[in-house]
């Protein structure tokens, strides 16, 4: 809950934290705002933590990097979601990762959205979409 300040919310990735350090900062919009008051609404109690078990513990080990229980949460909220909608496919984490880089319209933005330093990595791994590209017209002179 300390990531959540005024300007958005504050990352560090643990892949970054030993080297970089580089932080990205996910502006508030409304949408989003929405979304969190919903998840912290919903937490089974009050907790330092976002994402939190019934006892307020943080579902991310902070020393191995580990996140226990994460998996089987996951499981079960698609197995709810594919019942309860119009769903059909599972997908993963990452699956979702690769859905934002997709649709972000262009590959900087992609690139500074999954926080990746190099954009071969975004391109390559991440971005799962045809690129749409206009022909140019030769009939056209300057």
């Amino acid at each position: 809950m300390s990531d959540l300040k005024e300007d958005g919310i504050h990352i560090q990735r643990h892949k970054t934290a030993g080297s970089s350090g580089k932080r990205t900062v996910y502006a508030w919009t409304p949408h989003l705002r929405e979304i969190i008051d919903q998840v912290v609404a919903a937490r089974p109690c009050v907790s330092p933590f976002l994402f939190c078990n019934k006892f307020g513990k943080g579902y991310v080990n902070e020393v191995t990097g580990k996140a226990g229980g994460w998996g089987s949460m996951w499981c079960r909220m698609m197995e709810k979601l594919l019942a309860t909608t119009k769903v059909t496919q599972c997908f993963t984490e990452h699956d979702l990762r690769a859905k934002a880089a997709s649709d972000a319209p262009t590959l900087e933005q992609a690139t500074a959205l999954l926080s990746h330093s190099d954009p071969s990595t975004t391109q390559t791994i991440y971005r799962r979409k045809a690129e749409k590209v206009t022909p140019l017209d030769r009939r056209k002179t300057p």
